[in-house]
């Protein structure tokens, strides 16, 4: 806890950020309004003001926020991938993103949220989190093509988009899912069968090339 906060002003600054992400993430930045995230947080508006100092403050500490929990939900079992195979540490990789992407649905609706408006906010992110993110994960792709776990014809690029995307549309797309087959895609049962999926297919030349 920071010097010179109370426990109350902890609190309340943790509240408003799990109801700005829950508010955010639901109804995007447009679409929400610090009245819904006070009254989700069970506080008042001048505790947005106080704790964060506007809207988009907010807004922005919600994406950090989220994107240090992406990171340390990949790279949780990291000391562990030296004893790894090649093969292994992706299919760890992936299934910890996978994860994430079904514990945090929000970050992913955002950022698609974000992109459809073509912003200043979509500047903030490509500028302060997704370029990296991006960047570092088209090493990691890299490196496990020149191991062959990937075939390395395919674009990278290309490679790191279709992997994401296999990983986040069945929760981005999970109140849609749930109407039309009934299926509540964030059981734990379902979100292991995403990641039986996903694996299998990322890793099916591999598997053909005995990697």
């Amino acid at each position: 806890m920071p010097k010179g906060v109370t426990m109350e002003e902890h609190g309340t600054k943790s509240k408003l950020l799990k109801a700005a992400i829950t508010i955010f993430g639901n109804k995007g930045y447009s679409g929400g309004s610090v009245r819904q995230i006070a009254e989700l947080a069970d506080t008042n508006i001048g505790a947005i003001k106080y704790h964060y100092s506007s809207k988009e403050k907010l807004w922005q500490a919600v994406v950090t926020h989220l994107f240090e929990k992406l990171s340390s939900h990949i790279m949780q079992d990291a000391d562990k991938w030296p004893i790894m195979s090649p093969r292994e540490r992706v299919m760890n990789s992936t299934r910890n993103y996978i994860y994430f992407c079904a514990k945090y649905p929000e970050l992913n609706r955002i950022i698609l949220s974000e992109t459809i408006q073509n912003g200043e906010r979509l500047h903030w992110l490509a500028e302060n989190h997704v370029r990296l993110f991006i960047e570092r994960s088209i090493a990691w792709m890299a490196l496990a093509q020149e191991d062959e776990v990937f075939p390395k014809d395919i674009s990278v690029l290309n490679l790191v988009f279709v992997s994401m995307s296999a990983a986040q549309n069945l929760f981005l797309m999970a109140p849609f899912v749930e109407h039309a087959f009934g299926i509540n895609v964030f059981k734990d049962d379902q979100i292991e069968k995403h990641v039986d999926a996903v694996t299998s297919l990322l890793l099916r030349q591999a598997e053909k090339k005995g990697c």
